[in-house]
Parts: C-alpha cells; structure tokens; sequence
C-alpha cells in the first residue's frame, strides 16, 4: 500500500502533458501536492481550465521535454502518444541522457515496446504506468497503477506515484504493464454489459432497476461499479468518466493482443460488436455505460 501524504518531492518540477478527463484531474492532484508542473495540451483552452497555480505554460512537447528530467504523459491512443514523443517539436527534439519519461495512457503493447527501446537507445528511460480508476481517483489520488520498465527509473518516480495512487504493481517490462491494464479494462467492457442486460431483462418483466441495484448490493455478485453505474443509468445520466469510442479502443487493442498471444478471447469478441452499435447510434462521446441504450433498444423498449 502507498502511504498517502502531502510533500514536496526532490524531482518537484514535472512536465505534463495531456489534459482530458483524467489527466486534467491528475494534473490538479499533482499540483495541490507541491509539484511544479510545465503542462502541453493541444488545445489551449484545457489548461485555461485548470483553477489552480503553480504551473507554466509549454508551446511543445520539446518544451516540455527541454525543461524537465520527468516527463508524464496521459493521452487518448497510442497515435496521439507517438506523435507527442516522435512529432514535430516532439520529445525526442529535445532528448537527453537520463531523461524519464512516464505514459500513463492506455495503449498497444507495440508501442510501449517501441518507445521503451527508442528511448533505451537515446540512453533515457521510458516508462509504461497505466492506471485504473476513472476522473474520482484520479482527484483523490487513489488510482491504482501499473509501472513496467527499468526498476531504477520507476523507483525514482516513487514520490509521483504515491500522489497519484494508493497502490503500485512494478513489473519488469513496459508490455506486462500495458497487457495488465487491457485485461482489466476487457472486464470493465464485460461487467457493464451484465449489468446492462440484467436491467433490461428485469425491466422487460416489470422489475425496477432499483430492485436489481438492491438485490446486488445484499449478494456475493456487488461491485463498487455495479452501484456507481447502475445509479447513473436509473438516472439517466451518461456523462463521461470514460468515454464509448476509448473503451471500444481497449477492447480492440485486447483483441489484437490476445491474437498475438494466442488467447481466444470469445466474449470480448461478441460484445465488441455492442460498442460498435453504440457508435453507430452517436454515443461515442457519452460514458461507456451509454452502451445500456444500445440494448435496451435492442429489446424494444424505450429509454
């Protein structure tokens, strides 16, 4: 378990890039624990957002990079993450011996791969440290968060992830820590679609949402997930914590690596077909558990 503290850590000035959902969040928990941060985001008004101090304004990821031993990074997709670190004025226009750079972003275990060697052979580190939590954790920095890569440098970083986490798995490659997120976020992709058909099937019978919710909570089949999503869905409130296009970009990413591991992934397999949908429908900006929508259509009841 991390202890959880406020201090002021000897690396205190940080780069940070990327400000969507988690990331804004993660950058404010960062801030408020003393940090110093030299923020990118491609959109300017992001950080015009953020509504506390002690941060600078960077023009590029080289900036960033040029002003910073440690570099963090939470960005959509690992297009987005290649082209922060290979771009025009990317990381790498600025690279140095020693440097550190932290991905905490969902992405392929080929790229994580990829980075981890081109940063080997610019004598800098890369580090793959994907978390688990939505915008909540993020704030209260309780997300958990798996670190793969070289121990030294992830050790380095410790002070960072007790801000930002209450616990830490390190592994010794960046793919098992990007492989270790996909797994769980295939579980998430599942558990939302049970709680969605158990709605359904219930409400088709003229059973109440609540009563499904209810039931849950007294049984061995609760999850802190089924009672935050479920109360959501009964309002009506699909507001994203994360949105339908990235789970559906997880799931994909699960398959592909289940492909080159060779691991039959069945379920992930039928019920990506459901995320589709849910694009298809508009969703791909609302929360994840807009996919609900998607069957409670298919049952032909209505929203």
């Amino acid at each position: 378990m991390l202890q959880k503290q406020n201090f002021k850590s000897k690396m205190k000035k940080l780069g940070f890039i990327g400000l969507g959902i988690m990331g804004e969040m993660m950058a404010k928990r960062l801030l408020n624990n003393g940090f110093e941060l030299v923020i990118y985001n491609r959109t300017k008004d992001k950080i015009s957002k953020l509504d506390v101090s002690g941060f600078t304004i960077a023009n590029s990821p080289s900036e960033v990079a040029k002003n910073c031993d440690v570099v963090i990074s939470m960005l959509a997709d690992s297009r987005a993450v290649e082209e922060v670190v290979f771009g025009t004025n990317g990381i790498f226009a600025s690279i140095r011996e020693g440097l550190i750079h932290i991905d905490m972003s969902t992405i392929s275990p080929a790229t994580t791969k990829k980075l981890y060697n081109e940063y080997k052979s610019h004598k800098s580190y890369f580090i793959h440290a994907p978390v688990l939590g939505s915008k909540t954790q993020a704030g209260d920095g309780t997300l958990l968060i798996f670190a793969g890569g070289d121990k030294e440098a992830i050790e380095k970083c410790e002070e960072i992830f007790k801000v930002l986490g209450k616990r830490l798995w390190i592994f010794d490659s960046v793919e098992k820590a990007t492989n270790l997120k996909l797994a769980m976020n295939s579980m998430i992709a599942t558990m939302i679609i049970a709680l969605s058909q158990a709605f359904v099937l219930a409400e088709k019978s003229g059973i109440s949402k609540e009563t499904v919710l209810e039931v849950l909570e007294n049984s061995a089949l609760n999850s802190a997930m089924y009672q935050s999503k479920g109360k959501t869905i009964i309002d009506g409130n699909f507001a994203p914590n994360f949105y339908v296009k990235h789970i559906l970009k997880d799931i994909n990413l699960a398959l592909e690596t289940g492909q080159d591991l060779k691991v039959p992934l069945p379920i992930l397999s039928a019920i990506r077909e459901l995320y589709v949908s849910a694009i298809s429908k508009g969703y791909e900006n609302e929360d994840y558990s807009a996919v609900y929508k998607v069957i409670v259509e298919f049952a032909g009841l209505k929203i």
